[in-house]
């Protein structure tokens, strides 16, 4: 897992080809749908959280293989211009590809980005949105502590948010520490 860079645009590209595989990130208003432009907008966006607030997007990558193109990312969402104080709160997102889907990529990449934004930025909330019918990313979110917060509009219109704070985070990794020693 390393941060977003340019060098990623095709793998980013081709993650967003998959308009199928991607539909939640898909016509989202004031957005294009084009794999190319949406592509961009995620790469600049995150280069720019990186610049500016220490933390943004990372790509995914296979154990072992570093080189290969990126699997998806995992990070925050930091919209280029905003004005968020990542110590207060942070809204994290993911996608992966098609191809990597329910292997454990985005749960393993997601739990590190969460680790980095409780123990080295000193976040103290972290959100995550998604639709009602994402099946895959509530269950992804669930598995990684966070918790149902409320329904939302949001993006392309109703969501969901869920929710985890830095005290419930450290108490579940003391609690799988704990079960892991048994």
């Amino acid at each position: 897992m390393r941060p977003l860079e340019r060098d990623d645009l095709p793998a980013l590209e081709n993650l967003f080809a998959d308009q199928e595989h991607m539909w939640d990130l898909m016509d989202i208003p004031g957005r294009s749908n084009d794999p190319g432009d949406l592509s961009r907008y995620y790469l600049e966006r995150s280069l720019w959280a990186f610049e500016h607030h220490g933390a943004g997007m990372w790509g995914v990558l296979e154990r072992d293989r570093s080189n290969a193109p990126i699997l998806g990312y995992t990070g925050f969402v930091i919209d280029i211009g905003d004005d968020v104080n990542p110590a207060e709160k942070l809204e994290a997102g993911w996608a992966i590809a098609r191809r990597a889907a329910g292997k454990g990529h985005a749960a393993e990449a997601t739990a590190r980005v969460l680790e980095h934004a409780f123990m080295d930025l000193g976040t103290r909330s972290i959100q995550a949105i998604t639709s009602p019918h994402n099946l895959s990313s509530r269950r992804l979110m669930s598995r990684l502590g966070f918790a149902y917060d409320r329904d939302v509009v949001a993006y392309q219109g109703p969501q969901v948010l869920y929710a985890i704070n830095r005290q419930d985070w450290l108490a579940g990794c003391r609690s799988a520490k704990l079960h892991a020693s048994w």
